[in-house]
């Protein structure tokens, strides 16, 4: 893959636009790219930006086109997080205000659930500013490829500021309590090296070839077993919510995975000495 896309709809599709944010949404191969274009604002986020970024995952996760999405800033920034200028229009939305929610509607947390939610994998290029709320999104999704010239920091505590409860919880079990709460009291910024040996970042790329190694990466995902990955995405999500629940999912799984279309294909390209064509979904509906 190059990185030059076919559209969802048409040439240049965008899920929304206004004179200075838009989301573009394309699909070639089995791959969906949204791209964050505020690059004026550095990627910075406001609610509407938010809820049209939500809008387009869901949208992938539902196409049957797509196998692997990828999440990525226009230009030389992922994000900078919310917009300053809008922060409580992002995350206390009084519009929004209700019993559950009495603090008002959080876009920026109703984006990291639909990222979270998506039964595809999900996969952010991180590369430049990826700061705050900006960093919430990345880890949302199951694997951050990160450029070795980004800049990280999660920095609420600059702005006397709680990180939302879902980021929180994400970053401790990511990194552990002690380094959560560096992170998340001293705002200061960790070197992409750290970022990855902590376990902030899945793979460290070097910035002059991060395009190229992180297409190439994600067109071996497209190219894999969706069954396989779906389903031990599944698995392992569900584990993290809830290990109860997952010990029944986890009997289910392996009462049926022998049978499935997958791995007769993966077998059979094996013993052949040829790349396997895998068809589920779409074998498993016939």
């Amino acid at each position: 893959m190059t990185g030059t896309f076919r559209s969802l709809r048409g040439s240049d599709t965008q899920f929304s636009e206004t004179r200075d944010w838009a989301v573009h949404v394309d699909v070639d191969e089995g791959l969906g790219v949204v791209r964050i274009d505020r690059v004026a604002k550095r990627n910075s986020l406001t609610p509407e930006l938010c809820d049209a970024l939500t809008d387009a995952v869901r949208a992938l996760d539902a196409d049957p086109l797509v196998r692997v999405i990828a999440l990525t800033g226009e230009g030389a920034d992922f994000s900078a997080g919310a917009d300053i200028t809008r922060l409580d229009d992002v995350l206390f939305d009084e519009r929004g205000a209700s019993e559950e929610a009495p603090a008002g509607l959080d876009h920026l947390s109703r984006l990291d659930a639909a990222i979270g939610s998506c039964e595809k994998p999900t996969v952010a290029l991180v590369k430049g500013v990826c700061m705050g709320g900006g960093w919430q999104l990345a880890s949302a999704c199951d694997i951050v490829i990160c450029s070795d010239d980004a800049r990280i920091a999660i920095t609420p505590a600059l702005l006397g500021l709680v990180y939302p409860r879902t980021g929180v919880e994400r970053l401790v079990r990511l990194v552990g309590e002690s380094r959560a709460k560096h992170l998340l009291f001293s705002a200061d910024r960790v070197s992409p090296v750290d970022a990855e040996r902590w376990g902030l970042v899945t793979l460290l790329v070097p910035s002059e070839a991060f395009e190229v190694e992180a297409y190439a990466y994600l067109e071996r995902l497209v190219s894999r077993s969706a069954y396989a990955i779906r389903r031990t995405k599944a698995l392992i999500d569900l584990g993290v919510r809830d290990a109860q629940a997952a010990e029944v999912a986890w009997r289910s799984e392996w009462a049926v995975v022998a049978r499935n279309p997958d791995l007769a294909e993966g077998r059979a390209a094996f013993v052949e000495g040829r790349k396997p064509n895998f068809t589920w979904p779409e074998a498993a509906s016939r």
